[in-house]
């Protein structure tokens, strides 16, 4: 009993008190794990803290053990949240999570008691407010969806000759064989799953439902989530591609009055499994903008850290990125179809909307020259009072000597 109550510390539950010699708490984070076809690795979405649960036995010694218990056993039982005071976790609102089980023990005069709690929050009614980037992701569904629509629609093989077949197939495998080499590749994560993808078209070409679907999955964000960084730079990839040469139908004959309508269709075919490539990588690109200037988001693809702290995403570089990503939609617009002409509108709109409002809270950057040849050490300090941060200045600016930067404009964050 004495080596016992040498353990013991004092703690308190809506404020009757009792004893402990321990804690067992549980503590993580909340995922939820998002699976792709054709893709082996999953995309792990964090939401957030798990709820913190905590259990442990409190004491009750002493000739009145009885009344203590009883005390305790009373405040246990009185409805909703309290205070709990613990030596070691601190003090926290708390709710019984399961009933507690006393013990009597009149031999050695005292009580144990067996408690489970759950930290308890505070009831909050949702307040309405509007989210620029579920926004923009929901405006990505619907640019994918009126992609495969559009070119459900027009393009087909059935009841034509078979070089119509023949010449799709092709288009598809030059298509895709672009998507499958580059840095682009790496993003999406087709770089080792071309052939199949090109093999797994192929045996769809005569349903354009599920060739569009096909192509759906394979162009999925599980690919690019992988990147984890720099979604700055995967936006501006993305757009890049899409608007590239690479991605425009090749040249054909214009359609006049005497061609063959197997080959006015392959000619629409061509039109069409271009037209869907390019659609899927913006809805893409819509998509992952939502993750621009997050915390998840640095402006340099690759960097380590401590570097990819410093290299975040300032005002400027996100304003760069929505005109990027724009000039893309616009430009698609003068080529699609109805379906997909309404959603790239309002995919447009939603990244404007988006990226403008989130980016007047973002870091600005603005010019400051020292007045003579100081070390970078010396100009982090004099302009952040944070000596630490002369990395980021230094990486910023290209300067090859920080123990003597010359008296020149810096680029540097606003403090």
């Amino acid at each position: 009993m004495s080596h016992l109550s040498s353990l013991l510390r004092p703690a308190s539950f809506r404020g009757v008190p009792f004893q402990v010699n321990g804690a067992d708490l549980g503590v993580g984070r909340r995922v939820q794990v998002h699976e792709y076809p054709q893709r082996d690795q999953p995309w792990v979405e964090d939401l957030g803290r798990a709820t913190r649960e905590m259990s442990f036995d409190g004491f009750l010694i002493g000739t009145d053990y009885v009344d203590q218990a009883n005390q305790l056993l009373a405040a246990l039982e009185t409805a909703g949240a309290a205070t709990l005071v613990h030596p070691w976790l601190g003090s926290m609102q708390v709710c019984l999570s399961a009933p507690a089980r006393v013990r009597f023990d009149s031999g050695l005069g005292m009580a144990t008691v067996s408690m489970s709690f759950v930290e308890s929050g505070e009831l909050a009614f949702p307040n309405p407010t509007s989210s620029t980037q579920a926004a923009s992701r929901l405006t990505a569904d619907g640019l994918a969806s009126a992609a495969v629509a559009d070119f459900s629609q027009s393009f087909t093989v059935t009841g034509f000759q078979s070089f119509v077949s023949s010449a799709a197939q092709g288009q598809l495998s030059t298509m895709l064989g672009f998507l499958g080499a580059g840095q682009i590749a790496q993003v999406l994560g087709t770089a080792t799953t071309t052939a199949n993808l090109i093999t797994q078209a192929a045996s769809f070409i005569s349903n354009p439902a599920m060739l569009g679907q096909t192509l759906l999955n394979a162009f999925g964000l599980s690919g690019a989530a992988g990147s984890v960084a720099a979604w700055s730079s995967v936006v501006k990839l993305i757009s890049g591609t899409a608007s590239s040469n690479a991605m425009q139908p090749p040249s054909v004959n214009q359609v006049t009055r005497n061609d063959t309508p197997s080959r006015r269709q392959t000619n629409l075919n061509t039109g069409a499994v271009y037209g869907l490539g390019r659609q899927l990588l913006l809805a893409q690109a819509v998509g992952i903008s939502s993750l621009v200037g997050t915390e998840q988001d640095n402006a340099q693809a690759g960097v380590t850290q401590p570097q990819a702290v410093i290299q975040q995403v300032t005002q400027d570089a996100m304003l760069a990125v929505r005109d990027t990503l724009l000039s893309a939609l616009d430009a698609e617009m003068r080529l699609c179809g109805d379906a997909t002409f309404d959603a790239l509108q309002e995919a447009r709109s939603a990244v404007y909307a988006d990226l403008t409002g989130r980016a007047q809270s973002a870091a600005r950057l603005t010019t400051w020259t020292p007045l003579e040849t100081m070390p970078m050490l010396a100009i982090a300090y004099e302009l952040y009072f944070d000596a630490t941060r002369d990395a980021e200045i230094l990486f910023r600016n290209g300067i090859r000597h920080p123990g003597m930067t010359p008296p020149i404009p810096l680029s540097v964050l606003a403090a």
